[in-house]
């Protein structure tokens, strides 16, 4: 019985939104044979972190990029254990996760939650808990779901893995962080997280899978992170499905390869 529920959910929203009719990023026709309902056109140009990838934050490397952190993580660490990412944040990427996000295609975290499933597994990270990054109420009315809320909880159904939505608070509602440098960013997000106090118990020791849908500069992951250990969990992850480019300067030109 107890996992009849959720195959009758699944069904039900594959009866009203055919995950299998159409690439959840173009849009054209596909067959049911295509993984994660992407078209042969959309994943070759997804760009996959399937190569090198920055050892602290997960974000995509050059191959002729020489060192193992990305010119970000380089100028300053996080506080998070590790990150992970499915792909690099570009046209393919972004095209997904608008129409997930601003276009009410909740359904498409269905999708989303299987590429991540299969990519964070190949890490073998022993997990206790999945948490997503939680929205504002405020914003969340005027959009009517939290995106990583819906990631996360597809994941975690999918790992067969402990889930939260309310443990991880947004204590203040903050500017958009699209147009903001990344002090900014950091400035933006100080103190706008908090632990429940009617859940900290449930943290203490515990390894956390932290969940959204982009990272950037790390500043909102840093932030639920420095809550989270200050309610002792143990360790912090930070797994997103797209994650900014390397972005390198003239003044880097000289560590490549």
């Amino acid at each position: 019985m107890k996992g009849i529920l959720p195959s009758l959910v699944e069904g039900f929203f594959d009866l009203i939104y055919p995950s299998n009719i159409y690439c959840i990023c173009c849009g054209n026709i596909i067959d049911d044979s295509r993984p994660y309902s992407l078209c042969d056109v959309c994943v070759r140009t997804m760009k996959w972190t399937n190569g090198r990838t920055c050892s602290c934050c997960g974000k995509r490397l050059q191959d002729d990029y020489l060192p193992d952190l990305c010119t970000n993580c380089r100028d300053g660490g996080h506080l998070f254990a590790k990150g992970f990412a499915c792909a690099e944040y570009g046209a393919a990427e972004r095209d997904i996760l608008h129409r997930f996000k601003y276009k009410d295609k909740a359904y498409l975290g269905r999708k989303l939650a299987e590429i991540m499933r299969d990519r964070i597994l190949s890490e073998a990270l022993e997990l206790d808990l999945i948490l997503p990054v939680p929205m504002h109420r405020r914003k969340e009315k005027v959009r009517g779901y939290n995106q990583a809320a819906v990631l996360a909880k597809e994941l975690a159904r999918l790992m067969e893995t402990p889930y939260s939505s309310n443990l991880l608070l947004r204590s203040s509602d903050t500017e958009a962080m699209n147009q903001l440098s990344a002090l900014e960013r950091s400035r933006n997000v100080q103190e706008a997280f908090a632990v429940s106090s009617r859940k900290k118990d449930l943290l203490r020791g515990k390894k956390v899978l932290l969940v959204d849908d982009i990272f950037t500069t790390g500043s909102t992951a840093d932030a639920c992170t420095d809550a989270l250990l200050r309610a002792d969990a143990s360790e912090v992850f930070v797994f997103v499905f797209a994650a900014g480019a390397n972005l390198i300067s003239e003044e880097d030109d000289g560590i490549r390869c």
